[in-house]
Order: C-alpha cells, then sequence, then structure tokens
C-alpha cells in the first residue's frame, strides 16, 4: 500500500487558493511540529489533528483554545 505521508505540498481548498492560507496558529504549530518530527501531512490533516487538540483542551480544561479557528 503506497501512502503519501512524505507529501509536504498544500492541498487545495473548495475555492482553488491553498488550503495553508486558511490556517490559523494552531494549525500552523501542529504543522511544524509534524515537519520537526518528520511527518509532513497535507492541509487536512493537519487541520483534523488541531480539532482534535482543540475538542482535547475544552475536556480537559471547560474553556476554548484561546487561538480562534479560521474556518
Amino acid at each position: 500500500m503506497a501512502e503519501n505521508v512524505g507529501n509536504t505540498q498544500p492541498a487545495t481548498g473548495t475555492g482553488g487558493t491553498a488550503a495553508t492560507g486558511q490556517q490559523d496558529f494552531l494549525d500552523k504549530g501542529v504543522d511544524y511540529g509534524l515537519k520537526q518530527t518528520g511527518h509532513g501531512q497535507s492541509a487536512s490533516t493537519t487541520e483534523k489533528i488541531s480539532d482534535g487538540v482543540r475538542s482535547g483542551f475544552k475536556k480537559l480544561t471547560g474553556k476554548d483554545v484561546p487561538i480562534q479557528d479560521k474556518q
């Protein structure tokens, strides 16, 4: 099975623009952390991971992440 794990190219969003233009600081932080560990991911995967971080943070603290999500 061939996975595109090493793909660091930005995925295109619904408007034909690069999805990286819609990343907030949390998305960029997750993307940076993944790249530092050698795991290049698509922008949609990075978004899913950052959404999971937001959800876990809210469950743990009962508060929203102080970084607003760009949608």
